[in-house]
């Protein structure tokens, strides 16, 4: 059993190496996916926590992506090699820059929608996930109230986002965040803010229009 595991790490880890995204965008996905490559077992669940080489590699996603457009390029690559890897954990995905303490530009996730990483945002979408990530017990039904944890992280979500702008993007990542867990309760995740006893300018839902948040 314990091969198998070795040999499907060592398997990824090959898929990383050499599947790489053919394109114009100044961002490789060779680079990007070098990049993640010593973050699999943790991404996978065979690592409580990342490794210094893991989160080396993180912090190298943030130089290689200034742009929007490299940023949407990134976002791309990583999203591809995320959804290469069927055995990978979104919470834990979700969770990596944070774990690492460096700031991204966009998620890693397979379900992102790449097209709305801009440059403007004002409210990045890996903080908004990183308020959430304690929540996500609750909000798959493995935990019957939300956290400490969870309710600290909600309760700052007021604060980021201010402007309209600001809470559209916040909304528009916490609806990216909750599409990404696909074993989510909308009802919990409705409920949340109240749980918390916060009150939140947009829903956590997967199926809101972040459009007519004012």
């Amino acid at each position: 059993m314990m091969k198998g595991a070795v040999v499907s790490v060592f398997v990824m880890l090959a898929m990383f190496q050499f599947m790489v995204k053919q394109g114009d965008a100044a961002v490789s996905c060779d680079r990007v996916r070098s990049s993640l490559v010593n973050c699999v077992p943790f991404l996978t669940g065979t690592q409580a926590l990342p490794t210094s080489a893991c989160c080396i590699g993180v912090s190298t996603l943030q130089t290689i992506a200034a742009t929007p457009a490299d940023k949407q390029a990134a976002c791309n690559c990583v999203k591809d090699t995320a959804a290469s890897m069927p055995s990978i954990r979104e919470d834990a995905a979700a969770s990596l820059p944070t774990k690492c303490n460096v700031q991204i530009n966009f998620p890693i996730s397979r379900n992102t929608d790449c097209k709305n990483i801009q440059e403007q945002a004002a409210v990045s979408c890996i903080q908004v996930r990183s308020l959430l990530v304690g929540c996500i017990p609750y909000l798959t039904g493995n935990q019957a109230v939300p956290s400490v944890e969870c309710c600290g992280g909600v309760s700052r979500l007021p604060t980021i986002a201010v402007t309209t702008e600001d809470k559209q993007a916040a909304c528009n990542c916490a609806r990216d965040t909750a599409a990404s867990m696909p074993t989510i309760k909308e009802d919990a995740a409705a409920a949340l803010p109240a749980k918390c006893n916060v009150q939140v300018s947009f829903p956590i839902s997967k199926n809101i229009d972040c459009s007519k948040i004012q």
